[in-house]
């Protein structure tokens, strides 16, 4: 017979009837009415006996895998050996801009505001200073009396400092050249730039008609240049504004949590940073931002380590993947060494949250797990994938009052969804797709146009969200 599931939980109310009950059982006429002496015992007992039966039916549900609570169910999962992934911390690069030789050091903070009056905060985790390249001076010109491409005419020429993140404004002019004929032009003394200068730019005007890009001296030694570069073969104009008072840092999310993915350009907010520092911004998304495992994740994860006996399957393999930070989802294909056929071997590929490819400290630390269960004669490899755009167009009938920006970013949402949780070498059903589309609040009907076919991958590769269109 299957076990019913009981409740021993009584509130109050129950404990005072029950009490009543029993009572009236033995004697009939008792007094219960809620003046009487009865009826006052038997409430303040209840008040005592409430906490037992509360008492008793956590302590009852905390035996149990499926039913305890949250610091039980860590119990027992650390029986196990088993632990609920803590999360990851979102990682990216930084931009500050500021006065020149200002040294941001470490656990610098800055934040990005996410509405409400709460704050992201973000550390750079290294030493970094701003380049102070310096104002260019003149260059000295001179006409080498050798035939070459610059024709005849009144030349200037200016210079700017490159440095990592950026280019200076261009620095004084030289000397005015007149030359009579085509001739190749000398450049001499051409400056060399401050701390943080990695290269020179050189640029030249003739007859007043706006400085032009001739070349760029690699490196902060050379100082001279013969230009024999034509007219026509010129590039843009020196920048306007200097960029070159910037450096790039890289930087950790203060938490782990997968809020701290901040999207281009939106940590903006200067915390604790040297006064010198005018300016911060993250020209690329941060990522690799993971939340604590969900507690019902958890809890599927225990129960299936708790039914299938650790053997060293694929399945086992599989799984103490899954249990590392930073890993969503992960698949062994046994005799294979990262993709060549080859007995004793096993490629274990792993994917991130939403379907983002591990960093190389995942994959160390999914190998590292992997090479602790000490199986026998197996040589085991740890990878990725290779990620394989899906795009995606959908037409949507709508429902009645609705409209088509009421439930674009739902279907978007669903689509990706479905995406992400197809597995490494898995197929993108259009059937699939359809599936995760019905049912959504505002759509009537759907009809999948792209893809027409179903989208397979290859045991390196992995399908993952490309295009999605709603119309």
């Amino acid at each position: 017979m299957p076990i019913e599931a009981d409740v021993i939980y009584r509130n109050r109310d129950q404990i005072v009837a029950d009490l009543i009950s029993r009572m009236q059982t033995r004697v009939s006429d008792v007094h219960v009415e809620e003046d009487g002496t009865f009826r006052m015992w038997a409430e303040v007992a209840a008040e005592t006996l409430e906490g037992l039966y509360l008492a008793l039916q956590i302590q009852r549900d905390n035996i149990f895998v499926p039913t305890a609570n949250l610091v039980e169910l860590r119990r027992h999962g650390e029986q196990f050996g088993l632990t609920v992934k803590q999360g990851t911390f979102a990682t990216g690069s930084l931009l500050f801009t500021g006065a020149a030789g200002t040294l941001i050091e470490t656990g610098a903070m800055v934040g990005v505001d996410v509405g409400e009056g709460d704050t992201l905060y973000y550390l750079t985790d290294a030493d970094a200073t701003i380049p102070a390249p310096g104002d260019p001076t003149a260059p000295t010109l001179t006409d080498s009396g050798v035939a070459s491409n610059p024709l005849a005419g009144t030349y200037e020429y200016v210079v700017t400092f490159v440095t990592a993140a950026g280019e200076t404004v261009a620095g004084d002019v030289s000397l005015p050249l007149v030359t009579a004929a085509a001739r190749r032009i000398d450049v001499s003394n051409i400056p060399v730039g401050g701390p943080g200068t990695l290269h020179r730019k050189l640029y030249r005007q003739r007859d007043g008609g706006g400085f032009k890009f001739v070349t760029q001296i690699n490196g902060n030694v050379t100082t001279t240049f013969q230009d024999t570069v034509a007219e026509g073969a010129l590039g843009s104009a020196p920048p306007s504004e200097s960029t070159a008072e910037r450096v790039s840092v890289t930087a950790i999310a203060e938490e782990t949590g997968e809020a701290y993915n901040a999207v281009i350009g939106s940590i903006r907010e200067l915390v604790q940073v040297p006064d010198g520092v005018t300016d911060v911004t993250n020209p690329a998304v941060f990522t690799g931002g993971t939340d604590e495992e969900d507690m019902e994740a958890f809890r599927s994860r225990l129960l299936d380590f708790i039914r299938n006996p650790r053997t060293g399957s694929t399945a086992d393999l599989e799984s103490w993947a899954e249990a590392i930070d930073g890993v969503d989802t992960a698949r062994a294909f046994p005799n294979d060494n990262e993709g060549v056929a080859t007995n004793g071997h096993t490629t274990v590929r792993i994917a991130g949250p939403n379907g983002s490819v591990p960093s190389a400290s995942v994959v160390a630390a999914v190998l590292a797990a992997l090479q602790a269960q000490d199986i026998a004669n197996m040589t085991l490899h740890v990878t990725t994938f290779t990620q394989i755009a899906t795009n995606v167009t959908v037409a949507i009938t709508l429902e009645s009052g609705y409209v088509l920006a009421d439930v674009s970013a739902s279907v978007q949402e669903a689509i990706t969804d479905y995406i992400n949780s197809v597995p490494i070498g898995g197929t993108v059903y259009v059937a699939g797709l359809y599936d995760a589309i019905f049912g959504l609040p505002g759509v009537a009907t759907v009809s999948v146009t792209t893809p027409a076919v179903d989208q397979t991958a290859t045991a390196t590769q992995k399908r993952t969200p490309g295009t999605i269109s709603v119309t």
